[in-house]
């Protein structure tokens, strides 16, 4: 049976990605910080859904999963994809935000990734001899290549992810294991319900002020018109099941405006547009 691993299953991208392969016939095996977060899933699809409870940021209760995968694979099952999907989303003026901020955005979103990726690499056939090559599924943002204003950490820490992505890629070629990225814009996702709100933010006795409440305008504001997780979900299972996927994968609406022509623009020229359309002024 081909069984995948997913972070992150409780709601969004990573509880779509699992349901739709659980219903395609594979055995997932989805991590979650609570086992009453995989409840749902479980209850659904029954012996092809596997919980592994535990926080990308410990490292052994990763460990204490991958021996929990090991036991229950049967001789026929093969791990043949890892999808990163676990991430949470900071932000603010980077004058106001601590390093604590920047720090637990890096644990989760980098350091998170490379535990999980490094656990589970030899499942997924990483060393001489393996019959299997499995597929690593890093799910990144538009944001880990156009950075936004008071998006620092969340632009830090997928800047990084695509580039160890990229490096990783390279390096598992001598096992046959591939390397995938997909960069969504806004998703339907809790991800977003987290955000302060912008009539009462931390920045409101601060010079950001009105461009910060632009920024919720005009950005965050955008996230509740989602994408469907439906549609990355088909994605990752397609990519999956692709024997020969692209390295990068984007998704976003307004693909031109907000993706392509930002990479075709001069930096001091996206930076005008920006600090226009985010009411960002030089005080005189």
């Amino acid at each position: 049976m081909k069984c995948v691993v997913i972070t992150g299953v409780s709601s969004g991208i990573g509880f779509c990605t699992a349901d739709m392969l659980c219903e395609a016939g594979y055995k997932v095996y989805g991590s979650v910080r609570k086992i009453d977060d995989a409840t749902k899933i479980a209850k659904k699809h029954g012996k092809l859904f596997k919980p592994l409870v535990f926080d990308v940021r410990d490292e052994n209760a990763i460990e204490k999963s991958v021996e929990f995968v090991k036991r229950d694979l049967s001789k026929n099952d093969n791990i043949v994809s890892l999808v990163n999907n676990s991430g949470i989303a900071l932000g603010g003026p980077f004058k106001h935000l601590s390093t604590d901020i920047f720090r637990k955005q890096l644990e989760v979103n980098v350091l998170g990734v490379v535990s999980v990726t490094r656990a589970f690499l030899e499942l997924l056939g990483a060393f001489k001899g393996s019959k299997n090559q499995g597929k690593i599924i890093m799910i990144s943002s538009v944001s880990g290549r156009r950075a936004y204003p008071y998006m620092s950490p969340y632009a830090a820490s997928k800047f990084a992810l695509e580039g160890m992505s990229d490096s990783l890629r390279r390096e598992l070629m001598m096992y046959g294991i591939d390397v995938i990225v997909v960069e969504p814009g806004p998703v339907k996702s809790e991800i977003w319900n987290k955000a302060p709100d912008k009539n009462n933010h931390p920045y409101i006795n601060t010079d950001y002020k009105e461009s910060v409440e632009t920024f919720y305008d005009q950005v965050v504001d955008k996230a509740q018109e989602p994408l469907p997780t439906e549609i990355l979900g088909n994605a990752i299972k397609d990519i999956i099941e692709n024997p020969s996927p692209k390295t990068r994968y984007v998704f976003t609406k307004n693909k031109f405006k907000e993706y392509i022509l930002p990479g075709l623009l001069p930096d001091r020229t996206l930076d005008k547009l920006m600090a226009s359309r985010l009411k960002i002024k030089k005080e005189q």
